[in-house]
């Protein structure tokens, strides 16, 4: 609820998009503000992005670690606090990003029809 935190929160949250579309010379900088934002959430509570940000750190778990067990448990934490949030802002990256960079790995491709037309449906009334 403190303005000042939910500004940083939003900033870095903004932060890791650009960091991922830099590419590989922007790795470091996408794990240290992945890792803030979710070490944030863990100190201040749940704010709007914070099952977004959980997601991104199963995806970077899985792609530099290799780790698809622990890529999968955050993943799936990340899907509980996104229901728990009950927020339609970053519904539709969450779930993108989950069923996109994660679940496919581990869950069978035609359980992801229903998330993916929720995740698109949410998008479309967030803008």
């Amino acid at each position: 609820t403190d303005p000042s935190k939910l500004a940083i929160m939003s900033f870095l949250t903004r932060l890791v998009d650009l960091t991922f579309l830099g590419g590989e010379k922007f790795l470091y900088l996408l794990l240290l503000t992945t890792t803030k934002v979710v070490h944030m959430t863990l100190l201040h509570g749940l704010f709007e992005m914070s099952a977004t940000s959980f997601t991104d750190l199963g995806s970077v778990s899985l792609f530099v670690m290799g780790n698809i067990d622990t890529a999968q448990y955050i993943e799936e934490r990340a899907l509980l606090m996104q229901e728990r949030l009950k927020s339609e802002a970053g519904k539709a990256k969450t779930l993108h990003i989950l069923h996109s960079y994660v679940f496919h790995h581990v869950k069978p491709l035609q359980s992801f029809s229903k998330p993916f037309l929720e995740g698109y449906q949410s998008g479309m009334r967030t803008g």
